[in-house]
C-alpha cells in the first residue's frame, strides 16, 4: 500500500477541492443517519395520537422535514460528486504530466529495455486506476465509513440489544472482505502486466503494418495477438470467477441485517420492548448499511487495481536518471569543438562489448568519418558524443572536459545530430524543421536548400505547412532524411554528427548534398558515420572500425595504399556501383 499512499499524496495541491467534497460527504452521511430518526419520530407520533388533527399535523410536519432533508442531501451529493470528480480529473492530469516529464528526462538505456506498449499502458490504464483509487474510491470509503459509524452509534443509542442483534453478521463480512482483498491484489497486478503486454503487441502491429503485410505475416500476428489477449482474458476471467463467489456472499450477509431487523424488530414490537417507530428506524438503518457492506468487496477490488497501477507508475517515476544524477556545478559555455575519446569501452549488456579500448582525438573544425560494416560499433561512438549513453570505461571529452561534467542540455544544444532513423512528428514540415525554435524564413530556406530538401518542399501543395503524417509517412525515406539534415543545420551547431544520414539517398543526390554541406563544415567539427567509402573520401581523417575496435586510421589516399578493410570495402563498393551503372545503361538502351 506504500505506492498507493504515495499516489494519493501526489494530489496534495487539490486539498481545497477535497475539503469542499468532504463537506458534501458529511452532509450526505448525516442525511442518511437523520432520515431513520425522523421516520421514528413520525411513526411514534402517529401511534401515540392515533387519529385527529394532531396526528395530521404531526404527519405533515414530519413529511416537510423529510423533504427538506432530501433537498439538503441532494445539494451535499452534488457538491461531493462534482468536487471529487474534478479532483480525480486533476489527479490523472497531474500524474500524466509527471510521467511524461520523467520519460522525457530518462536516458536511452531506459527505453532500450522498456517496451513502448507497456509505457502506453502506464500512461492510460494505470493512471486511470490511480485516479479512481485515489479519488472516487476515497470518496466512497469516507461516505460509507461515516455513514456506517453514524448509523451504528445511532442504533446503540436507540436500543443496544437490538443493535447487537442486527449487527451480528458484520464480523463475518469483515473477514470475507479482508480475505478477498488479499487474494485479488496479486491477480490485479498480473492483469496490469498483461495489459501492458497487449498494448505492446498492438502497438508493434500497427506501427509495423507494412512489414506485416509485405511478409504476409497476418495469420502469425493474429495468433500472437490472440495468445496475448487470451492471457489477459483468462486473468480477468479468474477475477470474475472469484467475484462471482465473493460478492453474493457479501450481498447475502449485508441483506441479512435487514431481514434480522424486520424479524427481530417485529417480535420486540409485539412484546412491547420497542415502539413501531424504533423498528422502522432500525429497518431503515439496516437498509442504509447494505450498500456500504456490499461495496466492501468492490472497493477492495478498486483499491487493489489502484495499488497495482501506482506501483507501475512509480516504477517509471522512481527510475534513476543516471545521466543527470551527478552532483556538483555543471559547465555551461560555448563549445569550441574538440572531441577526445580516451580508452573508451562501452557495453549495452554485460555479455558483449560494443566498443573496446577506443581512442581518438578530433580537432576543432576537422571532419572525421567513422567507417565500418553493420554492427562494427560506429553508431555507438556517435551516441557517446552528445552523451546519449555514458562510456562503461575510459572517458569522452569535449574541449578537454569530460562530458559528464557538462550541463547536459547546454551540451546537446550545441550539437546537431542527424539520426539513422529519421523520425518526423505528425505535424507540418515547418514544425518538424524548427522544433519549436524561432527561425526566420530566410534561415529555413537556406538550410533546406543546403540539405537538398527545398526542391521537393516547394513542389508540395502547402510547402512548409504540409502535414507529413505519423512518423513522416507522407514523405519518402530520402525526403525524410533530407528534412532531418536541414533540422540539424538550423541549430547552427558547433559540432555536427551525421549517423549514416545519406544511406537513403542515391549516389547523385549524396554527391550534391556533400558539395552543398562542404561550405557549411568550415569552422565546425563534423563526425560522419558511414558504410559507404564514397561518403568518407572527402573527410580530413577516416577511422575504420571492426567489431568495436579501431583497425585503421588515416586519409582516403593513405588507407587506400594500405592492405586492410578500407581498401577491400572500396573495391567491393566500386564494383557494385559500376555494375549498377552498367545495368542502368543496358536498360536505357533497350527502351
Amino acid at each position: 500500500m506504500r505506492d498507493y499512499w504515495r499516489a494519493f499524496l501526489l494530489s496534495k495541491n487539490q486539498w481545497g477541492r477535497r475539503i469542499v467534497a468532504a463537506i458534501g460527504i458529511i452532509v450526505d452521511s448525516l442525511g442518511l443517519i437523520i432520515l431513520p430518526l425522523l421516520l421514528k419520530q413520525v411513526f411514534d407520533s402517529l401511534s401515540a395520537l392515533a387519529t385527529g388533527g394532531e396526528a395530521m399535523t404531526a404527519l405533515i410536519t414530519g413529511v416537510k422535514w423529510i423533504v427538506l432533508l432530501a433537498i439538503v442531501r441532494s445539494v451535499g451529493v452534488y457538491v461531493e460528486i462534482y468536487f471529487q470528480e474534478a479532483t480525480g480529473s486533476y489527479i490523472s492530469h497531474d500524474v500524466r504530466q509527471l510521467l511524461i516529464k520523467r520519460l522525457l528526462q530518462l536516458p536511452f538505456s531506459f527505453f532500450d529495455r522498456t517496451k513502448t506498449g507497456d509505457l502506453m499502458s502506464v500512461l492510460t490504464r494505470d493512471v486511470d486506476a490511480v485516479r479512481d483509487g485515489t479519488g472516487f474510491v476515497v470518496m466512497l470509503i469516507v461516505v460509507n465509513g461515516l455513514t456506517a459509524i453514524g448509523i451504528i452509534v445511532a442504533m446503540f443509542r436507540l436500543h443496544a440489544l437490538f443493535a447487537l442483534i442486527v449487527l451480528a453478521t458484520f464480523p463475518f463480512l469483515l473477514v470475507l472482505a479482508v480475505t478477498y482483498s488479499k487474494i485479488v491484489g496479486p491477480m490485479y497486478r498480473r492483469v496490469q502486466h498483461e495489459s501492458g503486454e497487449l498494448h505492446t503487441v498492438s502497438q508493434e502491429n500497427i506501427s509495423g503494418i507494412r512489414v506485416v503485410k509485405a511478409f504476409v505475416r497476418n495469420q502469425e500476428e493474429e495468433a500472437k495477438f490472440a495468445n496475448t489477449s487470451g492471457n489477459l482474458y483468462r486473468s480477468n476471467l479468474r477475477i470474475a470467477f472469484l467475484n462471482s463467489k465473493v460478492h453474493p456472499g457479501l450481498d447475502f450477509l449485508g441483506g441479512a441485517a435487514s431481514w434480522i431487523a424486520l424479524g427481530a424488530g417485529g417480535l420486540m414490537v409485539i412484546r412491547g420492548d420497542i415502539t413501531l417507530g424504533t423498528m422502522i428506524a432500525f429497518q431503515n438503518f439496516a437498509e442504509s448499511l447494505i450498500w456500504p457492506i456490499r461495496s466492501i468487496g468492490w472497493l477492495s477490488e478498486m483499491l487493489q487495481r489502484a495499488t497495482a497501477g501506482a506501483r507501475r507508475v512509480f516504477r517509471v517515476l522512481d527510475e534513476p536518471d543516471v545521466l543527470r544524477n551527478n552532483h556538483g556545478k555543471k559547465i555551461d559555455k560555448p563549445v569550441e569543438g574538440r572531441i577526445t575519446f580516451e580508452n573508451v569501452g562501452f557495453s549495452y549488456t554485460e555479455d558483449e562489448e560494443a566498443i573496446k579500448n577506443f581512442s581518438l582525438e578530433i580537432k576543432p573544425g576537422q571532419t572525421v568519418c567513422i567507417l565500418g560494416t553493420t554492427g562494427s560499433g560506429k553508431t555507438t561512438v556517435a551516441n557517446l558524443i552528445p552523451r546519449f549513453y555514458d562510456a562503461t570505461s575510459g572517458s569522452v571529452k569535449i574541449d578537454g572536459i569530460d562530458v559528464r561534467d557538462w550541463d547536459l542540455d547546454a551540451l546537446r544544444r550545441q550539437i546537431g545530430f542527424v539520426f539513422q532513423d529519421n523520425f518526423l512528428f505528425s505535424s507540418t514540415l515547418r514544425d518538424n524543421l524548427t522544433m519549436g525554435y524561432g527561425v526566420e524564413q530566410q534561415q529555413l530556406d537556406f538550410a533546406t536548400e543546403v540539405a537538398q530538401a527545398k526542391g521537393f518542399i516547394t513542389k508540395l501543395p502547402r510547402a512548409y505547412e504540409t502535414e507529413v503524417g505519423e512518423r513522416g509517412i507522407g514523405l519518402s525515406g530520402g525526403e525524410r532524411q533530407r528534412v532531418a539534415i536541414a533540422r540539424a543545420l538550423l541549430r547552427d551547431p558547433k559540432i555536427l554528427v551525421f549517423d549514416d544520414s545519406s544511406s537513403s539517398l542515391d549516389v547523385k543526390t549524396e554527391a550534391e548534398l556533400n558539395r552543398a554541406l562542404k561550405q557549411l563544415f568550415a569552422g565546425r567539427t563534423v563526425v560522419i558515420i558511414a558504410q559507404r567509402v564514397s561518403t568518407a573520401m572527402e573527410a580530413d581523417q577516416i577511422v575504420v572500425l571492426e567489431d568495436g575496435e579501431m583497425v585503421q586510421q588515416g586519409t582516403h589516399q593513405e588507407l587506400l595504399a594500405q592492405e586492410g578493410l578500407y581498401r577491400h570495402l572500396y573495391h567491393v563498393q566500386r564494383m557494385q556501383t559500376s555494375g549498377a551503372r552498367a545495368v542502368g545503361e543496358v536498360a536505357g538502351s533497350e527502351r
